[in-house]
């Protein structure tokens, strides 16, 4: 029998435990054990066998394997560990099959060998399958045709491996798949792959390569779940586009600076979305061209189609396209939306009130800034804004420093919400006295105190258009 670690050390373990102690876990049935048990890495399942003359060989019947290779120093070992679980398995179905290259140096997969675990998971009926290589040797490894095929697969996700393009593809129990660092053959690969999966409900792609085309299309009547991130993929085409026709579509995730045009051609139905993306306007293109004409349709376009949402996060990047568009087309109103994240790298509030303007029925704002933000010259009060009579809440993450900037904002919600509740923000170090600074709330009633440092007396003369307000500073 092998085992990961000093069998000694467990003994001493076990016989040491203190007396009167009852073994509650032993006394368990077998199958709620297994269950406990598939949720731990094989190499903390094996050393279960420690425990009790019960737990001897109970490990062997866990219908689970995850192994990575970081815990083989040899790799006969890990070869053995697996084709045992393998053979032990046969003739019964298997929970999950996770294998893990991480060991650039001691352990590079053996492209044939893997081809035969797939091939031999996939017959055993596996329901979960996971395998990620981040070796010197990732693409090497391709996925088995048989996988394409097994009507047991619940999820998959795959690591640097290389995705063949396959006539033969029936995935129809599917409902989760993950692509990170994949690579594809073929440039239908991916789409011939989705569509052959009718009731997948959560697609994840992240920095995939080598597909030769430019247009991403997912097609899908069953996703409820999308999350897209191109990294930092120069090998994009410049007119890249990533096109998405899923009618029931709930939540989207975009982090993606140069595919061109993000088109949604189902009816709209995201409730929740983070979009982070300048669909490639990059280098100092800006939507007022003449010649831009298309891509101030597409961002239209794009808009409109996520303006049901209820919960968004965007990047200021994001912002700083709708504000630069805002400025020549007028903004589709987003009615639904209740909670608003914004993350900004710079100073530039301004963008963020030509937003706000377009959201009739927002309650809660949460607002954060880069560790380093640009010190950029506009403020939040160039001109009038409407009144924000819906929001209720405020919350401005990054500690503040007291910049006349960062107190125009503060000054900007209280001065421009009748009905706000609370705004919370927190102070830098610096212009913190006492203990009672790291928590305080600052209402209508108080009056400032000598002791209290200058920004808490100026956030208290601040005009409040609404009464109730609450200041709290953290």
């Amino acid at each position: 029998m092998f085992t990961f670690m000093d069998t000694a050390v467990v003994k001493r373990a076990r016989y040491t435990s203190p007396p009167g102690d009852v073994d509650r876990l032993s006394s368990l049935p077998d199958c709620l054990i297994f269950h406990v048990l598939l949720n731990l890495p094989t190499k903390d399942v094996v050393q279960t066998s420690l425990l009790s003359p019960r737990w001897i060989n109970l490990w062997k019947h866990v219908p689970g394997l995850d192994l990575d290779t970081e815990d083989f120093k040899e790799l006969d070992t890990f070869v053995t560990v697996v084709d045992s679980f393998l053979e032990r398995n046969r003739g019964s179905s298997v929970h999950h099959f996770k294998l893990a290259y991480d060991s650039p140096v001691v352990v590079e997969p053996n492209t044939g060998l893997v081809k035969r675990w797939l091939d031999a998971a996939a017959k055993l009926k596996v329901k979960h399958l996971n395998v990620s290589d981040n070796s010197s040797q990732s693409w090497d490894l391709v996925m088995s045709p048989t996988v394409y095929t097994c009507s047991s697969l619940v999820s998959l996700r795959l690591v640097g491996l290389t995705l063949p393009n396959t006539e033969r593809v029936s995935l129809p129990s599917l409902k989760a798949m993950v692509l990170l660092l994949v690579e594809f053959t073929n440039k239908w690969a991916l789409e011939n792959l989705i569509s052959k999966c009718p009731v997948l409900e959560n697609f994840c792609i992240e920095r995939c390569y080598g597909d030769g085309k430019s247009i991403l299309r997912v097609h899908s009547k069953s996703l409820l779940t999308f999350m897209h991130d191109a990294g930092n993929n120069e090998d994009y085409d410049e007119d890249r586009i990533v096109e998405i026709d899923a009618p029931m579509l709930k939540y989207l995730r975009i982090s993606d600076a140069r595919t061109t045009s993000f088109i949604i051609k189902s009816p709209p139905s995201i409730v929740d979305a983070d979009i982070d993306t300048v669909f490639n306007l990059i280098s100092g293109r800006r939507l007022g061209v003449a010649n831009e004409v298309q891509k101030r349709e597409m961002v239209r376009d794009f808009l409109v189609r996520i303006s049901k949402v209820k919960d968004l996060t965007i990047a200021s990047s994001t912002l700083e396209v709708i504000y630069d568009y805002s400025r020549y087309v007028q903004l589709p109103v987003f009615p639904n939306l209740f909670l608003l994240r914004v993350t900004f790298d710079s100073y530039m509030w301004e963008m963020l009130p030509v937003f706000l303007e377009v959201c009739p029925n927002l309650k809660h704002l949460v607002m954060g800034t880069s560790e380093n933000p640009k010190m950029v010259g506009i403020t939040v009060i160039a001109r009038p804004w409407n009144l924000l009579s819906s929001l209720e809440h405020v919350d401005i993450e990054r500690s503040l420093t007291g910049e006349a900037l960062e107190m125009a904002l503060v000054g900007y919600f209280l001065e421009s919400s009748p009905n706000l509740k609370t705004l919370s923000l927190s102070l830098d170090d610096s212009l913190k006295k006492g203990e009672s600074a790291y928590k305080l709330t600052l209402s209508l009633d108080d009056a400032p105190k000598k002791e209290e440092s200058d920004i808490f007396i100026e956030l208290l003369n601040f005009r409040r258009l609404s009464s109730s307000c609450k200041i709290i500073v953290v």
